[in-house]
């Protein structure tokens, strides 16, 4: 005999089984009319709801079929259970990823939201300062006439506008670096009037100090706004004074690393630096000197390209360049070979000989003795190169100490 009430825990389907079973084995005396009524009694208390024993009798045979042809014993009880289990970790593994994939989402999105933050916050500065352009004094231009077979190129590298340097080696804040533009403009000066030269180029590179490490940071006496505000003025007021001496004043940039807006450079976008907004920034500063021409990168934000008595220059900052493979990239980058290189960023004079191109790089306002140069154990005088460009190409050197 069996129990034919309900067991615990037992739902419809294993109760139809085990009578059913029970049934065919001969242990439970019964026809399917009774097999039925055992049934609705124990899961239906409404008798308008019970079933005839067709609905219980075909329902058994269907699972009997299913169980004689060996589809549960092919799906045993451990073989279903690692299926599910595999299942559930692939699902687990799903979700992960999409768990990850949406953090990375919003980093990503928080991340290109503080760049738009930062760079309106600063073009917002910058538009809400109250600039005036400056005047053109026509008793200060030059009436005479220029008879001359040269122009000259002078670096404005690596000016680091905001960094407060008071050590055994160096000296150096706005003061000092007025002083030091002053002197500069008074040598380029000595420079013209010995070489009689007609035009005047000027390359301009990372002309604030910045954010990129913690060193600067602490250094700093102006935030990186106030940076830019201070050397555009200062230089401005150079420019200026170069418009009266010289037949046409060019002005150029390669953007530097201390420019960059962004603390960790794989989070800067290409073009994201501050030395780039020098130019439209002074253009609107000198729009009334009429000689002194801006001239924005047009091959790559990065390289100014640009001639000079029929010389092919160029002008990196330095940051992207090695000097012993920088002639070989840039013209196979660029597909056109340069006779001159400027560079910066390493802030000491040199100059090389690559084939035939020669490779000039200039050093630094600052002086380099700041604590970041010092902890490495650099440090070099302020220095600039102005260069004398004839139709044969360079003619000579200023080593510029100042």
């Amino acid at each position: 005999m069996i129990d034919v009430h309900r067991l615990e825990n037992e739902n419809e389907e294993s109760f139809i089984w085990r009578l059913g079973q029970a049934k065919d084995s001969g242990l439970l005396d019964i026809d399917w009319n009774g097999v039925a009524d055992l049934i609705n009694r124990e899961f239906r208390e409404d008798e308008s709801q019970y079933r005839t024993e067709a609905a219980y009798r075909k329902c058994y045979q269907q699972a009997k079929r299913f169980f004689e042809a060996g589809v549960f014993n092919e799906l045993s009880e451990d073989k279903y259970f690692n299926e599910l289990q595999i299942q559930k970790q692939s699902l687990e593994k799903e979700k992960v990823k999409t768990r990850d994939e949406r953090n990375e989402l919003k980093r990503i999105l928080r991340e290109e939201a503080r760049k738009e933050s930062y760079k309106e916050q600063i073009l917002r500065s910058i538009s809400e300062y109250q600039t005036t352009p400056l005047s053109y004094d026509e008793s200060k231009q030059f009436t005479g006439i220029l008879k001359t077979d040269n122009d000259i190129i002078c670096t404005f590298f690596d000016v680091h506008t905001g960094l407060e340097v008071d050590n055994y080696f160096n000296t150096f804040n706005e003061n000092v670096l007025r002083s030091r533009i002053n002197r500069y403009l008074d040598k380029i000066l000595e420079v013209q009037l010995r070489h009689s030269s007609e035009n005047i180029n000027i390359i301009l590179s990372e002309l604030v100090s910045g954010v990129i490490h913690l060193a600067l940071r602490i250094e700093n006496n102006q935030n990186l706004i106030e940076q830019f505000l201070t050397i555009t003025d200062y230089i401005s007021q150079f420019l200026s004074e170069l418009s009266y001496h010289f037949e046409n004043v060019n002005v150029f940039v390669c953007p530097g690393n201390h420019s960059r807006l962004h603390e960790k450079k794989e989070n800067n976008m290409r073009g994201e630096n501050m030395d780039l907004l020098a130019i439209p920034y002074l253009q609107a500063k000198l729009q009334n000197f009429r000689n002194v021409k801006f001239h924005e990168n047009t091959i790559d934000s990065s390289i100014a390209i640009f001639s000079v008595r029929g010389q092919k220059i160029f002008s990196v900052h330095g940051d992207k360049d090695e000097l012993n493979t920088i002639v070989q990239k840039l013209t196979m980058y660029v597909g056109m070979k340069p006779d001159i290189i400027y560079t910066g960023h390493r802030h000491t004079n040199a100059m090389m000989t690559s084939y035939d191109t020669k490779v000039i790089q200039a050093g630094c306002f600052s002086g380099g003795a700041d604590e970041y140069c010092m902890d490495k154990r650099l440090r070099n005088r302020p220095e600039q190169i102005i260069s004398v460009i004839t139709d044969n190409g360079l003619d000579c050197i200023y080593d510029v100490k100042l």
